[in-house]
């Protein structure tokens, strides 16, 4: 099974203090071992073409510059690691003008084709956010016939990939993220985009968040009957094969990055509880957890059984995340139901290799190949 990582680009830490900093990972800090593959998030469109603003220079922070000669040095320790480019994100502008015509399309697949011979990548990931989506809920330019220009986008990209390919004589990957909702396999034709890509890398975490009306877990796997929104990682992996996704064409997300709130009702241990304020705007990695948080005698960590999910609760303050237990609940649930693997949002939150392990082990059967 797949273990398969977004990895940024953008300064490391979870506060905008921390990220003024600069501090970048190193290829030493990427255990290459424990994975298969790595998206570089992101690039972004101008035009028809793709570009990293994590290369330029910003006010007062010096650009990612060296990025490549990191990718390189990884892929030279790492010579199995697929290094692929990863494209969008949220309220990443651009995608509808671009996929509108044969001519944008071609002119996007060329660049994306120059991008991988320059720097040697593996392939490229379409992180649309999204194509068409629910009334109200946009946060980038759209049109109807999206829904089909999707799948025209993909479907041209595959053909210049499978075309260069055969020039390089190694294969080249297409991913697309898709996001753990209800009406996006509605309004998407899945079983035709599974045609195209190599993989459906499916964001099932952020359900619950500073935007939420209560506290929930931001990545259960399994609904909790308490929960108001009644929703989990499985009933979307189920919509999602109900829609002709194959089993094997299907990465499960999972986050390596916690959510907040504060003043938070103490009943039912503060689960599914109103708020006063939402906690740590950029979220918390596991690195900021293992520091501040699950050392401290005051968090009390609890374990929802039915969702198969942990959380901590000091009497105030309500941190939904992912630790070893749930991803290896996660881990066994991907292989029961023959899933390609699991996909990781993202690398920078744990540094240190520790949930990546727990991946590793429970997927593969050992903490190194």
């Amino acid at each position: 099974m797949l273990i398969v990582s977004y990895l940024r680009t953008w300064p490391l830490g979870s506060t905008a203090e921390e990220m003024a900093q600069g501090r970048r990972w190193k290829a030493e800090d990427i255990r290459g071992e424990l994975l298969d593959t790595l998206n570089i998030a992101f690039g972004l469109l101008e035009g028809n073409r793709l570009y990293l603003p994590a290369l330029a220079d910003q006010p007062e922070l010096p650009g990612f510059s060296n990025l490549f000669d990191e990718l390189a040095a990884l892929k030279a320790e790492h010579p199995h690691l697929k290094l692929n480019l990863s494209v969008g994100g949220w309220g990443a502008e651009g995608f509808s003008d671009l996929a509108l015509s044969p001519t944008s399309r071609a002119e996007f697949a060329a660049d994306v084709l120059r991008w991988i011979a320059k720097y040697k990548l593996d392939g490229v990931d379409i992180d649309w956010e999204y194509p068409v989506g629910p009334e109200g809920g946009l946060e980038i330019k759209t049109r109807p016939e999206d829904a089909e220009n999707y799948i025209y986008l993909l479907s041209d990209l595959r053909r210049a990939l499978d075309g260069l390919s055969a020039r390089l004589g190694r294969p080249l990957t297409l991913t697309t993220a898709v996001p753990a909702l209800a009406w996006f396999p509605k309004v998407i034709d899945l079983a035709r985009v599974q045609e195209a890509v190599d993989y459906l890398k499916l964001m099932s975490y952020d359900f619950y968040g500073g935007w939420s009306a209560t506290t929930g877990h931001t990545a259960n796997l399994c609904p909790n009957p308490q929960d108001p929104t009644g929703w989990s990682a499985d009933q979307a992996v189920q919509l999602y094969l109900a829609a002709g996704v194959k089993p094997e064409k299907l990465l499960l997300g999972v986050p390596f990055y916690a959510r907040a709130w504060r003043g938070v009702s103490p009943e039912n241990d503060g689960l599914f509880q109103p708020f006063a304020s939402a906690a740590y705007e950029h979220g918390l990695s596991y690195t900021d957890l293992k520091e501040r948080f699950l050392s401290d005698p005051r968090y009390v960590r609890y374990w929802d059984d039915q969702a198969k999910a942990a959380y901590l609760f000091n009497g105030d303050e309500f941190i939904t995340y992912e630790d070893a237990r749930s991803l290896a609940c996660k881990a066994d649930y991907a292989q029961r139901l023959g899933l390609a693997g699991i996909m990781i949002w993202e690398y920078g939150h744990d540094l240190s290799g520790e949930l990546l392990e727990v991946l590793h082990t429970s997927l593969k059967g050992s903490t190194a190949p």
